[in-house]
């Protein structure tokens, strides 16, 4: 058999960065319809690995392209965005289960849950990393005791190998432990982080998204088709960058930007001709198609004022590092600032 992998199509996001009101609702409705062109270009049976929403509670219209994404999947896995971690809180994706999308998520927030269909073992978010390591475990054991010589796969929605994952609607796949069960599974697919790559000789994959949703996740995006008897697994690029993102200097001429999403504006400008660079990313928005989501500005201005003191109609203003760093002096917080601010100038 071959199924269709993907994750985090994060519908009824809402972006304020970087864009206007009316590109910010271009955006949503382009993961949307990235979504819906996914789920309708293949005939295989499709599995979405956590967060089909962006929020676990939506007005109507995301609950109406959830539900036409959702009931094309043979299961949508549920993530942290879907979840609220409060028992008898009724979620969107509660609700599309009891609409008949086929959901897997654990029946409550105090025990370990995974489902299984054969060699497919999911294990959905959990309210607190316990839970969901002892409900990996749980997974790997089964494999390991039912399907011994034959193929098996996990599907998680978590981080992988981030020790600062310690909140608890964030979960994480630590290294050791993808080692631990590694012998279960020929592959682990992870979801939740929307930068795609592969990890313990190519065991595990972590899908990325299937569209940007800031400029925070730019990157070539890909759906996978798995072949479940062989273990054989491809990919097929659905976003990529090189078509869809730009990134310009300051006053250059600005090019065609008929399929060009999101723009980022390098370069540096003195503080005094700073409404130069709104002007230019003003120009960028009147240039583009109303694909252009985001333009966001990397030009640096601050440097004109370090250190200087300017006084505007009688008051005295500084930049912001002078402020802190005076604030900060003597304290014990002094010197991590520093670090942090020259990290930060690299």
């Amino acid at each position: 058999m071959k199924i269709t992998l993907f994750t985090d199509p994060h519908l009824g996001t809402e972006r304020q960065a970087h864009t206007t009101r009316a590109s910010a609702k271009a955006l949503q409705q382009a993961l949307y319809q990235k979504a819906m062109l996914v789920v309708k270009s293949s005939s295989l049976p499709k599995f979405c690995l956590g967060d089909l929403l962006d929020k676990a509670n939506n007005p109507e219209a995301t609950v109406l392209q959830a539900y036409n994404v959702g009931i094309e999947c043979d299961s949508v896995l549920s993530g942290n965005h879907d979840e609220t971690n409060r028992e008898g809180v009724v979620t969107t994706l509660g609700a599309l289960a009891e609409m008949g999308v086929r959901v897997c998520a654990a029946p409550d927030i105090s025990t370990p849950y995974f489902d299984t269909r054969e060699s497919l073992y999911m294990v959905p978010h959990h309210a607190s990393q316990e839970l969901f390591e002892q409900a990996v475990r749980d997974a790997a054991a089964h494999a390991a005791e039912t399907r011994d010589g034959l193929a098996s796969y996990l599907m998680l929605h978590c981080n992988y190998d981030f020790t600062l994952a310690i909140e608890d609607n964030t979960l994480n796949l630590s290294r050791a432990l993808a080692e631990e069960i590694g012998d279960a599974f020929d592959y682990i697919f992870i979801g939740h982080e929307h930068n795609g790559s592969t990890h313990l000789d190519g065991k595990v994959v972590i899908l990325g998204n299937i569209h940007p949703t800031s400029f925070h996740d730019i990157g070539d995006k890909f759906i996978y088709e798995l072949d479940t008897e062989t273990a054989e697994l491809s990919k097929r690029i659905v976003w990529a960058k090189s078509s869809h993102y730009l990134e310009l200097k300051l006053g250059d001429p600005i090019p065609d930007l008929t399929s060009v999403e999101f723009i980022d504006v390098r370069g540096s400008e003195a503080v005094e001709n700073a409404a130069e660079v709104a002007n230019y990313i003003n120009e960028l928005r009147a240039a583009g198609t109303d694909c252009l989501y985001a333009v966001r500005s990397k030009v640096d201005i601050k440097d004109s004022l370090d250190g200087v003191n300017v006084e505007i109609e009688g008051i005295t203003t500084e930049d912001l590092h002078t402020r802190i760093s005076a604030e900060l002096e003597g304290s014990d917080l002094a010197d991590l600032f520093k670090e942090l601010a020259a990290e930060a100038k690299q």
